[in-house]
């Protein structure tokens, strides 16, 4: 990230120096903060990261992997196997393949970090190293984004001392860290780093056409790994353009620039990461043609408002060009890409929502958090909600010249907790943008010096981990106010047979196609040669229905549906939430028949070693064992 010198006063860099451009006292002082900044912040990182780790060295970093963590690592591992860079389909996932929205800007960085160690210390052991060298290096530019932002957004002495209490935040940011520990390599810690660098580029591109360059940039990488930022991005390019409406000719260059570097960049990254006939393809869930035409329309729209202004300079031609050329990139994109309306959710099979898509965690709404675990509301909203109150007084009472800055981190924390109340996966981002913006809010509302221990002491007590420990402590008081119905049961990796340990059996066996509960899926696949049909991704409802079909079906029907497939092994976890609803929903199918010991003729009991929880069992068919089909 390139700073022009001139702007260092607003970020981590240099202090005010005294009338004759010698440091004044306090300050000779003071231009040893940045160095102790980057010594804390090193040192900060090095303990939350080992901290994040222990589980992984417990257990072995590869048995920590999350199932979208084993699905990442997959894909990597078929990438440096020479699959296309272009060629996106998990061919075992329902064979013959299912076309994944994954985007391989992450998988590059992880196959280069493995090339680059592999011949030093062997496959296995590079592996292990990228799982947690990866996420330590995103975080360690986290907090460094942090701090920058915070001390980009104080107006006055309490700028090192904000830029403190940033740091510590962001490590307190509990909700967000779990995206950093050892084995996290899917995609949401880069898309949370690429929304603290956006921002931060954002809140300078007033004064710095290579800030605006660069935010653009960071915007079309954020969108282009996934779509899961894009209310937050869309809505901070709003502001970007009320920011040109309203002050027109001082900001149309840079804005113009930023809207440059979204249409340039997102065509670019379209060129590199997707096949030509894929461009104007109605792909709804991932970076495509309906996403490149808001993005690139987007930034087309601020040129030409720029354009206009410089030849017909007023309030009025600016509010017309936006409200047109707006109004016209809406109606392209509901004429064009009408299907897109709808929630990426809305093709997923009703047994597969109801089974499956409703119980995961991270696509909970707030409601349902309220009714399952009120306990954790405390600890998932509190920081970001108290955020938003702080930043509207500091808004409200900040410079002119610090305005738009503050309006952009607000809008854009707005539209994170926004979704954190549909999903909370947006909770994590909103919990660690929000790291800066509080620090800087309460930095810009106590004047004068010596503020430094308040706003460490404040952002101790105000934190996310407080707030969540708060929830806990409360939780007997919750239960009686709520009077939760229903708890949310989590079960670890290793009792629920999704740890790469548990599934590894599984690899002594001829390669065939395994029919296995969704959660099983990622860690087949990364753990063996098999195919699988089952895996936790909105995509893939055929194979997931397929599986549930299978587990829930009577002996016969089962039978029929496994022929169908031409499925060599099915497989259950005994201790498994699954299993129990397996068994709940349906007492007499196949898996509940599995579960007691009932094996039907046409299943023959495979003995595993180790098996743990874990049960297989290889299909017979009326001419003998069901023959392999060795994936692609």
């Amino acid at each position: 990230m390139e700073i022009p010198a001139q702007r260092f006063p607003e970020g981590l860099g240099r202090l005010r120096g005294g009338p004759a451009g010698h440091p004044t006292a306090p300050d000779r002082q003071a231009t040893q903060g940045p160095a102790n900044l980057i010594v804390m912040m090193l040192l900060l990182c090095a303990t939350v990261a080992f901290a994040l780790a222990v589980p992984a060295i417990k257990s072995g970093v590869f048995d920590a992997l999350s199932t979208d963590d084993a699905m990442r690592l997959v894909e990597v591992r078929d990438l440096i196997a020479g699959q296309g860079w272009f060629d996106l389909m998990q061919y075992r996932l329902d064979p013959p393949g299912m076309l994944m929205h994954w985007s391989r800007i992450v998988d590059a960085p992880l196959a280069g970090l493995i090339l680059l160690l592999r011949p030093l210390m062997g496959a296995a052991r590079a592996e292990a190293v990228t799982l947690i060298l990866w996420p330590t290096l995103l975080f360690g530019a986290a907090l460094l984004l942090v701090a920058a932002m915070a001390g980009r957004m104080v107006d006055g002495v309490n700028r090192r001392g904000a830029q403190v209490a940033a740091i510590v935040l962001a490590a307190l940011a509990v909700p967000s860290l779990i995206h950093f520990r050892a084995g996290a390599i899917d995609h949401h810690n880069a898309q949370m780093v690429l929304m603290l660098c956006f921002l931060f580029l954002v809140s300078g591109m007033e004064r710095s056409c290579t800030s605006a360059c660069l935010a653009g940039l960071s915007a079309t990488l954020s969108l282009a790994i996934g779509l899961e930022m894009l209310p937050a991005i869309a809505a901070t390019c709003v502001a970007v353009c009320g920011l040109l409406v309203w002050r027109g000719k001082p900001v149309a260059l840079p804005a113009a620039v930023f809207g440059a570097t979204l249409t340039l960049s997102s065509g670019l990254l379209a060129v590199l990461l997707l096949p030509p006939h894929s461009l104007g393809a109605p792909v709804c869930d991932a970076f495509g043609g309906p996403f490149l035409l808001l993005i690139a329309g987007g930034g087309i729209s601020l040129i030409v408002i720029a354009g206009l202004d410089y030849r017909f300079s007023s309030l009025t031609t600016r509010l017309v060009a936006a409200a047109s050329t707006g109004a016209v990139l809406l109606a392209a994109f509901f004429k064009l890409f009408p299907g897109c309306i709808a929630s990426p959710y809305a093709t997923v099979d009703a047994l597969v929502t109801s089974v499956w898509l409703e119980h995961v965690a991270e696509t909970m709404s707030f409601q349902t958090v309220w009714q399952l675990v009120p306990e954790k509301i405390p600890g998932f909203y509190g920081f970001p909600l108290l955020t938003l109150v702080v930043a509207a007084i500091a808004m409200a009472r900040t410079t002119p010249r610090f305005q738009f800055r503050w309006i952009a981190a607000f809008v854009t924390l707005a539209a994170l907790l926004g979704i954190g109340m549909w999903e909370m996966r947006g909770v994590a981002a909103a919990t660690i943008v929000a790291a800066p913006i509080f620090a800087a809010s309460l930095a810009s509302l106590w004047f004068g010096r010596g503020h430094d221990r308040k706003l460490l002491i404040a952002a101790l007590v105000a934190s996310p981990a407080s707030f969540a420990a708060a929830g806990l402590l409360a939780r007997p008081l919750i239960d009686a106010i709520v009077k939760p119905e229903k708890t949310m049961v989590v079960q670890d990796a290793l009792s629920s047979c999704r740890a790469m340990s548990t599934v590894a059996p599984l690899a002594e066996l001829a390669r065939g196609r395994v029919m296995a509960p969704i959660d099983l899926g990622p860690a087949i696949l990364a753990a063996t040669d098999h195919s699988v049909f089952a895996a936790p991704y909105h995509r893939n409802s055929d194979g997931n229905l397929a599986m549930l079909q299978v587990m829930m079906a009577a002996p016969g029907a089962a039978r029929k549906i496994l022929a169908d497939r031409q499925v060599d092994y099915v497989v259950i976890c005994a201790g498994s939430l699954e299993q129990a609803d397996f068994v709940r929903m349906a007492p007499d199918g196949l898996a509940a028949r599995l579960g007691r010991g009932e094996v039907p003729e046409f299943l023959e009991p495979i003995e595993l070693h180790p098996a743990g929880e874990l049960r297989a069992w290889r299909v017979r068919l009326s001419n003998g064992l069901a023959a392999s089909h060795p994936p692609r």
